[in-house]
């Protein structure tokens, strides 16, 4: 699951629209007065999320994170406390003009081709928010409908993305009764990954 594990805070993720990536994101941070830190590869074929990191006062960080297995680009702040990050999330969001919900909601729900319905599925997984939202799930929830497979599997990739264990029974479903075997398999290994979760809680 797609997370920054080593800061007490991180905001909402920021998925960024078509022609918005490293370069623009790099003109905000030098904006800002930030020093580039760090830069991770993506690797898909490991999990590895690509990443380029500025740091800025306080140790607030800003992400630029190409996502392994979706290629989608979104934006993070990260830092030691909300008050620490929540000043520099306005500035950031205003200057990268990123996807809203609402907006992403609207793409998935007109989606007449397949491949549209799998990028928007996945761009609402990643916006999410932390906090169970009830549109979120609903949108992704009915890509466990769909005719095409690969919206399926999108949908249980979304799941991921949001963490929201709601979709626990869902996902278990598809596990047992979807009729493509390796969304199935895919499907029980997603749904282990949430119970492991749940037990290291």
């Amino acid at each position: 699951m797609t997370s920054v594990t080593e800061y007490d805070y991180q905001s909402d993720r920021y998925v960024l629209r078509p022609g918005v990536g490293a370069e623009q994101v790099d003109g905000v941070a030098l904006g800002l007065g930030w020093e580039l830190v760090r830069e991770i590869p993506r690797d898909k074929d490991e999990g590895v999320d690509g990443q380029l990191i500025w740091l800025g006062a306080g140790d607030v960080s800003l992400h630029y994170v190409v996502d392994a297995t979706s290629g989608i680009g979104y934006v993070l702040l990260a830092g030691p406390s909300r008050p620490a990050v929540e000043p520099f999330v306005g500035p950031v969001v205003d200057r990268l003009r990123p996807w809203t919900l609402p907006e992403l909601f609207e793409l998935l729900d007109e989606a007449d081709q397949p491949r549209e319905r799998v990028r928007n599925t996945l761009r609402i997984g990643l916006a999410a928010s932390a906090e169970f939202d009830k549109e979120v799930f609903r949108r992704i929830s009915g890509t466990y409908t769909d005719g095409e497979d690969q919206v399926r599997l999108a949908g249980l990739w979304a799941a991921t993305y949001t963490g929201y264990r709601q979709f626990l029974p869902q996902i278990r479903e598809i596990a047992s009764h979807d009729q493509v075997e390796w969304i199935r398999s895919r499907a029980e290994s997603i749904a282990a990954a949430f119970e492991s979760e749940d037990d290291a809680r």
